[in-house]
């Protein structure tokens, strides 16, 4: 549909009535000098006259009768019947809250309607290039990596709101954007996941409209996708939304429960230090599909900075073997599991992992203790670590527990003096330091002047009576800080 304003801007065309409602929108334009034209009228028309049966006088009992019938506006030629447009008309359309548009001489009520088939094919057009483009960039989404969270990213992104995929039987969601939750929302997600048939719904609130479709998933049947905006969806956005639901459905991995393993909780910690597990083993090497009796297996352990579930982990590596000791999830993974996207999906979950080399069953616990010692070296590089990655193997051979202690004393006269702002300082610090202090970088990369991250690096050498321009101090305070980051 076409808005008013479009025919006045494009066809230079007189507002006399309802200036502030130039967005209503025009379906059709019409032409009839009927003085009672209800019949063929659909609603949503610019219904154009030029006053040949039109009698002024009655002009209030001709316009409650088009706007009864649904018309969107008025248009009055001028010429050759009315010289200018009957005041009637005018006063009848101000009081009834009807747009009425002058058409002057020079513009035909054929150029109208051109105008309307013209803006209506370029629209049709504009929309089959975008759903084509979104079409092929959401194929490429759901045969790439991470192919749940980059469709809903890519949902998100398209409508310029969020997306959000549920299973309400496990308690597990998949999300891209930041997803707005009101009640009603809720209710519609908890209908679409509880319904055995397709299910959709559509809800309005003040600054979003939100899609609910209901998800075709692994059974038992649960899942519901919904996707936000700010404004009201078009035909390409149902289109994808429905056809992402319908990929969505073929991407949820089974529920954790319903694995062949069923050892959900089974710890690969148990495996790699119990030496009479290769019952576990081969039991695994059934799930992950290996006849290979030489098989060899990778160790994997986490720390995720989030409130993260052992069965997120899980479902995330595809394997049931984990198990959590402390603040440390334990799982096993063949030898051959791809590490580019398990590290890539562990990133942007919010874990932190290491990653043993590929290891003989016999040998699973010198791959546990790889595993561990790259998990520390990942706490120091900020990204996960495979065996044989890290840092000089400078974290492996670091007493961390000693390493905190002393950041622990190294920054407290800081966090004394300064309770309100240390975390800010310490943050400031910790950039800088990565970026060698150079001071522009790290203004760029905190967001804020450079002046205020030398205020905040004097601050900070005040409060820990240090001078930051030496070397040796700079590689102590890094270390301590990293420890903390390991935390």
């Amino acid at each position: 549909m076409v808005p008013l304003s479009v025919f006045v801007t494009r066809l230079g065309l007189r507002v006399l009535a309802g200036a502030d409602l130039l967005s209503t929108k025009v379906r059709w334009v019409h032409v009839s000098e009927l003085a009672d034209p209800t019949r063929y009228l659909q609603g949503d028309e610019l219904l154009l006259l030029a006053g040949t049966d039109l009698r002024p006088e009655r002009s209030a009992e001709y316009v409650d009768r088009v706007k009864a019938a649904g018309v969107a506006a008025l248009g009055f030629g001028v010429t050759p019947i009315f010289d200018r447009v009957p005041a009637p008309l005018v006063a009848a359309c101000r009081e009834r809250v009807l747009p009425l548009l002058e058409v002057p001489p020079s513009v035909s009520f054929e150029a109208c309607a051109e105008l309307l088939y013209g803006e209506l094919l370029t629209s049709q057009t504009s929309e089959i290039t975008r759903l084509t483009a979104a079409h092929r960039a959401l194929i490429r989404a759901v045969t790439g990596p991470s192919p749940i969270t980059r469709t809903l990213e890519l949902l998100a992104a398209h409508t310029g709101g969020w997306a959000l995929l549920t299973d309400r039987v496990r308690r597990r969601d998949w999300s891209g954007g930041d997803p707005r939750l009101d009640g009603d929302v809720r209710a519609a997600l908890d209908r679409a996941c509880a319904s055995t048939r397709p299910t959709s719904a559509m809800m309005s609130s003040a600054d979003q409209r939100v899609m609910v479709q209901s998800v075709a998933g692994p059974l038992p049947s649960g899942y519901a996708l919904a996707v936000g905006a700010p404004v009201v969806a078009g035909v390409t956005d149902r289109a994808l939304t429905t056809m992402a639901a319908s990929l969505l459905g073929l991407l949820i991995p089974g529920p954790v429960d319903q694995w062949p393993a069923h050892q959900v909780g089974r710890a690969a910690l148990s495996l790699a230090l119990d030496p009479g597990s290769s019952r576990w083993i081969r039991r695994a090497a059934e799930v992950f599909g290996l006849d290979d009796p030489g098989v060899h297996w990778r160790v994997l352990c986490a720390r995720s900075g989030g409130d993260a579930r052992l069965g997120d982990l899980a479902t995330l590596l595809g394997s049931p073997f984990v198990d959590r000791d402390g603040e440390v999830c334990t799982a096993l993974l063949p030898g051959n599991a791809p590490l580019d996207r398990i590290t890539g999906d562990l990133s942007r979950a919010g874990w932190l992992a290491g990653i043993s080399t590929p290891h003989p069953a016999e040998r699973l616990g010198a791959a546990y203790e790889e595993a561990l010692r790259s998990l520390r070296a990942a706490g120091f590089e900020g990204r996960s670590v495979v065996s044989g990655a890290e840092m000089d193997g400078l974290a492996g051979v670091m007493d961390m527990e000693r390493l905190r202690a002393y950041a622990d004393d190294r920054f407290a006269p800081l966090r004394e003096s300064r309770p309100h702002d240390a975390a800010d300082l310490l943050a400031t610090l910790r950039v800088w330091l990565r970026h060698n202090g150079h001071w522009d970088r790290t203004a760029d990369d905190l967001g804020v002047h450079r002046n205020t991250v030398r205020h905040r690096i004097g601050q900070v050498e005040g409060a820990l009576g240090c001078r930051l321009a030496d070397a040796d101090t700079r590689m102590e305070l890094y270390l301590a800080l990293r420890a903390i980051e390991e935390l």
